[in-house]
């Protein structure tokens, strides 16, 4: 009988001992169903509509900026001029050698001196030289190719790579655009979508008074009264997105081993694998094609210490 009470305790003992793993904190998020409509949200910058990206036709640097940041421009307005130091000083040192050399030629011919012939081609080769170079010049002059509102505008000095730097953007700024990250599969779904509701909500938290459309993959507002600002960062609210009958989890809830996905949830207060195929990516969320159902709920933080079985300390506010 002794014996058998000693089992029972060392059994005992031995659970204990298995159940003392501390709990994981961590954070979950239930699975989102959707039944017709979605909302997301999406950080991003204010930009000119209809945007024009100018890049430099030549290496160099911003020799001349002749005109300001956010100015309003004419079509074929000069903009830039850039060139490279050792251009630059080429140009100047022919400009001033083919001076010198006129001043001599005139002189041989009035005092009549010999050297007058080999003067007068030199002049010749010289002013062809110049030519040649402020030919080349011309073509770091940078002409506005269109009207609008200028943004982006590379500042004075700044190395340029030929056809590579961008050196300022050209755009309307009513509407404006405001520029987030969308991937194919999301800008199918909102074209799809005949009610979106847009709202913008600004830098200091307030929401602007117009609403938004979706035009060719671009996310634009009414600007009457110039309110946004190019540069500006804006967060973005799409209401009424159509996708009937989907189940979506959270972009952190995703992990990945090389060859599947899968997911953690919180399964009776311990962690639970769940290997899962993913669909579309919409804002932050993950269209779930199979694996997961709506009662789910998803550990989207905390995998550090986490395994399968591991307790769980769920700390969601």
């Amino acid at each position: 009988m002794r014996k058998i009470f000693i089992l029972i305790c060392a059994a005992a003992i031995f659970i204990a001992g298995c159940s003392n793993e501390p709990p994981v904190s961590v954070s979950t998020e239930k699975v989102l169903a959707v039944k017709d409509f979605l909302s997301l949200t999406y950080e991003g910058t204010i930009s000119p509509s209809s945007e024009l990206k100018i890049f430099s036709p030549v290496s160099g640097k911003v020799m001349e900026k002749y005109i300001e940041d956010d100015a309003d421009i004419s079509e074929r307005q000069m903009l830039f001029k850039v060139d490279s130091l050792e251009a630059h000083s080429n140009f100047l040192q022919a400009k001033r050698e083919l001076a010198e050399t006129m001043t001599a030629l005139a002189k041989a011919l009035v005092e009549n001196d010999s050297s007058a012939p080999e003067l007068q081609r030199q002049v010749e080769e010289k002013k062809a030289l110049v030519q040649k170079l402020e030919e080349e010049s011309a073509r770091g002059i940078i002409y506005a190719p269109k009207a609008g509102r200028l943004a982006k505008i590379a500042p004075l000095g700044s190395p340029v790579k030929e056809n590579e730097t961008l050196l300022a953007t050209i755009g309307n700024i009513n509407p404006v655009a405001v520029d987030v990250e969308l991937s194919a599969a999301e800008s199918k779904i909102l074209s799809s979508s005949p009610d979106l509701k847009i709202s913008v909500k600004l830098s200091d938290g307030t929401t602007y008074n117009h609403n938004g459309t979706f035009k060719d993959g671009a996310i634009l507002f009414e600007n009457p009264d110039e309110l946004l600002h190019f540069g500006s960062a804006a967060q973005v609210v799409i209401d009424n997105i159509k996708i009937p009958n989907a189940l979506l989890i959270n972009e952190k809830a995703v992990k990945n081993n090389g060859a599947e996905n899968f997911v953690y949830i919180n399964k009776n207060g311990n962690a639970a694998v769940k290997k899962i195929q993913l669909g579309d990516k919409l804002g932050t969320y993950f269209v779930v094609k199979d694996g997961l159902t709506a009662d789910d709920i998803v550990i989207t933080d905390g995998f550090e210490n986490l395994r399968e079985g591991s307790p769980l300390n769920v700390n969601d506010k």
